[in-house]
C-alpha cells in the first residue's frame, strides 16, 4: 500500500482543537441499528431489515499480549453476511508467528483485497484502527497515528462523507468517526471487562451499509471509467460527466475544505472541456457560486463559465441526534506529567477527556458542494515553451486585474494550482486564466473586517503573514512567487530537496514573513536565481525585474505596503504586464 509522506505536526494540527467527546449517544447512533443476541456460543447480529448472521463466539477474551494474534484469527474468518476483510499492518502477530507486537494498524478492506494481490489501496479502507500493547507511547501521539490512517483514506476518497475508526490502548477502547468538521468519540470502556459489547461492535463494521461507513456516492463508475450524472435541472443539461484519474488537484487535511477538482467530458467527446470541483466550504463563507456569477455577469476577462453548483451534505446533519459543546484540545507539554501518570494506572477508565480540555470554539458545520465550470485547462506546470509560459502569466495578471477592475474581487489565493493553461487556438482568447474563488472576497466586503492569513502558505505575501490588510500588491507578490517556484520546480510538482523555497512552508508565520524577507533582498534573491537550471537563464531579468516592482527600499528595510491610489494601481498592473510581454518576445520560441 503506497503511503504518501505527512508528518505529524501536520496531523496535529488539522486535528487539535477539532476534536469532541466523549459523546454519549455515540453508540447508538453509528450502532444503534443492530441488535445482538448471545446464546450457547453464537452471537447473532440482526441489522435492521437484513438476514441476521451468525458467528461463533471465542472461548476466551484476548489479553493485550494475545490481542493482534486474535484478532488476525479470529475476525479474518468468514462469518455469515461479513463485507471485506481485515488487514494488520506492522505486526508480525499472524496466525501462527511468535512473540507479541507493540503496536498495528488495522484496516477493514471493502472489497477484500485477495491474498496474491501484494500492494493493497487505501481506496478500499473502509475503518481504521490503531492498536497498542503496553504505554510506550502516549494518548496524543496513538491518536495522531490513527489519524495518519483516517488522512491517507480521505485522499484517497475525496467524496468521502465520514470514516469510522477506533483507538486501543492495552484493553482499553473508543471508537471514532472523522469528518470534515474534525473528530468525535464514543465514551472509554474495558475490553477486557465489555467483551461482548467490543465485540458486537467490531463485527458490525462488517455489516454495515456503504452508507452507514460513510462512503459517497456521488462517482460511480461503469465501463467507460468513473462519472458522476446530474438530475433534471434549469441550470444544466450536462446529463453525464466522466471525469479524468487521478483528480488534477487535491488538498490533503482531515478537517477543513479538502477541496478536489476532476477535469470532465461529455459521454462520446474525447475533449476534458469541464471542471468538477468537491469541496466542504464553511455554511459562513460566502458561496464561490456567487462570485463566479457576479464575474460572468461583469464580463471578467478570462472568467470560468459556472456551468452547475449543488450543495450535497452538510457535516451537521451527519452528526444529527449528538450533543455538542465546545471542541476540545491537547494539554500542552506543561501538563505532560498528567498525561504520564495517568497512563501507569492500568485498568483505569481513562481517555480522551482526561488529556483534553475545552477550548472556546464550536464546530464548523461544512457544506459539501459541486460545482462544474469550464473551460478546463492544464496545469501551470505542463507548459510546453519559455513563450508559453510568459504569456500564461500575462494572461493570469491581466484576468486578475479584470477581477479586481470589473468585479470588485480580490483573488487572494494566487498559487500554482489555481493558474491552469488553455488551449484555444484562438490569439485572442486568454493562453492563462485563474481558478478558484475559494478564499476570493469582494472589497466592499472588506470593510470593518479584521485582516486574516489567507492563501496557499508557499506563495503568502509578506505583508499578509504580517498581519497586513490583504490587497491587489500582495497577490502581484503572490505572481512572483508562483513564478519563481515554476521556474525552479522545472515541469515537476514539488521543488527540489535543496531549494531554499522549502523553507518557506514550514514554521510560524512570523518566522515565515521573516525569512521571505530577507531572501527577498537584492543578495538572497541572487541566490535563489542560481537554482535556475541554464534552459532558464534568459528569464533572471524577468525575475529580477519583477522583484523591483514588488519591493522598494525604504528605511533600509523591504517596504512591503501597498500604494492603493487609481494611479499607484494602474501602474503596478501595468509594468507586471509589460515586463512578461517584453520576455515573451525576448524568449520567443526557446523550449
Amino acid at each position: 500500500m503506497e503511503t504518501p509522506t505527512v508528518d505529524d505536526e501536520e496531523i496535529l494540527a488539522n486535528i487539535d482543537g477539532r476534536m469532541h467527546g466523549p459523546m454519549d449517544r455515540f453508540i447508538k447512533k453509528h450502532f444503534g441499528s443492530f441488535q445482538y443476541v448471545h446464546q450457547d456460543g453464537i452471537l447473532k447480529i440482526e441489522p435492521a431489515g437484513r438476514p441476521s448472521s451468525l458467528c461463533a463466539t471465542p472461548l476466551a477474551t484476548p489479553s493485550p499480549d494475545d490481542f493482534l494474534r486474535w484478532f488476525s484469527n479470529y475476525l479474518s474468518d468468514e462469518c455469515d453476511g461479513a463485507r471485506g476483510a481485515w488487514h494488520i499492518q506492522g505486526s508480525n502477530a499472524s496466525a501462527g508467528s511468535q512473540g507479541p507486537e507493540d503496536d498495528a494498524r488495522l484496516l477493514l478492506l471493502i472489497p477484500a483485497t485477495p491474498a496474491s494481490q501484494t500492494v493493497m489501496r487505501w481506496d478500499d479502507v473502509q475503518v481504521v484502527g490503531q492498536f497498542y500493547r503496553n504505554d510506550g507511547v502516549s494518548y496524543r501521539d496513538g491518536l495522531v497515528e490513527l489519524s495518519r490512517s483516517a488522512y491517507h483514506v480521505f485522499a484517497s476518497q475525496p467524496t468521502r462523507l465520514f470514516l469510522h475508526g477506533f483507538y486501543i490502548r492495552r484493553s482499553l477502547i473508543e471508537f471514532w468517526v472523522f469528518d470534515r468538521s474534525g473528530l468525535y468519540c464514543s465514551e472509554v470502556f474495558d475490553i477486557q471487562r465489555d467483551f461482548d459489547q467490543f465485540l458486537s461492535l467490531v463485527l458490525s463494521y462488517q455489516r454495515m451499509t456503504d452508507r452507514q461507513l460513510g462512503k459517497g456516492d456521488i462517482i460511480e463508475t461503469d465501463e467507460g471509467g468513473n462519472y458522476i450524472t446530474f438530475g433534471s435541472s434549469s441550470m444544466t443539461s450536462l446529463g453525464k460527466l466522466y471525469l479524468e484519474c487521478p483528480p488534477i488537484a487535491s488538498r490533503g487535511g482531515l478537517s477543513g475544505n479538502g477541496t478536489t477538482c476532476y477535469r470532465a467530458r461529455k459521454v462520446g467527446s474525447n475533449q476534458w472541456s469541464y471542471a468538477v470541483k468537491f469541496k466542504w466550504r464553511w455554511v459562513r463563507k460566502r458561496p464561490e457560486e456567487e462570485l463566479l456569477k457576479l464575474a460572468n455577469k461583469k464580463r471578467v476577462w478570462g472568467a470560468v463559465s459556472l456551468d452547475y453548483y449543488k450543495e450535497i451534505e452538510t457535516t451537521s446533519d451527519l452528526r444529527q441526534g449528538l450533543r455538542w459543546g465546545t471542541h476540545r484540545k491537547f494539554l500542552d507539554y506543561a501538563a505532560k506529567r498528567r498525561d504520564n501518570n495517568l497512563q501507569q494506572h492500568k485498568g483505569h477508565r481513562d481517555g480522551f477527556a482526561q488529556y483534553t480540555e475545552d477550548t472556546d470554539d464550536y464546530m464548523q458545520n461544512r457544506v459539501l458542494t459541486c460545482i462544474v465550470t469550464s473551460p478546463a485547462g492544464r496545469p501551470l506546470h505542463t507548459f510546453q515553451s519559455l513563450s508559453e509560459l510568459l504569456r500564461v502569466f500575462h494572461d493570469a495578471i491581466k484576468c486578475h486585474r479584470s477581477l479586481y477592475h470589473d468585479a470588485e474581487i480580490l483573488h487572494q489565493d494566487i498559487s500554482a494550482g489555481n493558474i491552469i493553461i488553455l488551449d484555444d487556438e484562438d490569439d485572442g482568447s486568454p493562453k492563462g486564466i485563474l481558478i478558484d474563488l475559494d478564499a476570493a472576497i469582494q472589497l466592499a466586503d472588506r470593510e470593518g473586517a479584521e485582516p486574516s492569513i489567507i492563501g496557499t502558505r508557499l506563495f503568502i505575501a509578506i505583508g499578509v503573514m504580517n498581519g497586513e490588510e490583504h490587497t491587489y500588491r500582495h497577490d502581484l507578490e503572490s505572481f512572483l512567487y508562483v513564478f519563481l517556484w515554476t521556474i525552479i520546480t522545472n515541469h515537476a510538482e514539488s521543488l527540489p530537496e535543496t531549494s531554499r523555497l522549502r523553507h518557506w512552508d514550514n514554521g510560524t508565520w512570523t518566522e515565515l514573513a521573516t525569512r521571505k524577507s530577507i531572501d527577498m533582498t537584492q543578495s538572497r534573491f541572487e541566490e535563489i536565481l542560481k537554482e535556475f537550471s541554464p534552459e532558464y537563464t534568459a528569464l533572471k531579468p524577468l525575475a529580477r525585474n519583477l522583484r523591483q516592482l514588488v519591493f522598494s527600499v525604504r528605511g533600509g528595510i523591504l517596504w512591503t505596503g501597498t500604494d492603493d491610489s487609481p494611479g499607484g494601481i494602474a501602474a503596478l498592473y501595468d509594468s507586471f504586464m509589460k515586463a512578461f510581454e517584453v520576455a515573451g518576445v525576448a524568449s520567443h520560441g526557446k523550449a
